[in-house]
Order: C-alpha cells, then structure tokens, then sequence
C-alpha cells in the first residue's frame, strides 16, 4: 500500500471518530433539552392530567 492510500485510510478513521462524538454531543444535547422541557412543564402537565382525571371520575363536582 503506497504512502498516499495509508495516509487517506488515516483521514478516513480520523472523520469516523469525529462524526461519533458529534453524534453523543448531539444525543446529549436532546436529552437535556427534553429534562428541562419536562421539568419546565411538570406541573402544569400534572395539574392539567389531574383535573382530566377528576372531571371523568366525577370528583371534580361538575354534573354528570
């Protein structure tokens, strides 16, 4: 294998290195954005859940 063709398989792991720390950065990236969408919303999603709840069990006191 000549020096050239070495050289380019190098390269080559080199960007397949590169692509999967971007791919984990990326990955983290929506994860923390998801944690903090959901603790952000947590309790109004949890108020919002419980009066569903309240009204299809009829403890909400509205008619039935």
């Amino acid at each position: 294998m000549n020096k050239a063709a070495r050289k380019q398989l190098v390269l080559k792991r080199k960007e397949d290195g590169a692509s999967l720390i971007e791919y984990a950065v990326i990955a983290a990236l929506v994860v923390a954005i998801a944690v903090a969408g959901f603790a952000t919303l947590g309790d109004g999603l949890d108020t919002a859940f419980g009066n569903i709840v309240n009204t299809l069990t009829g403890a909400g006191g509205g008619t039935q």
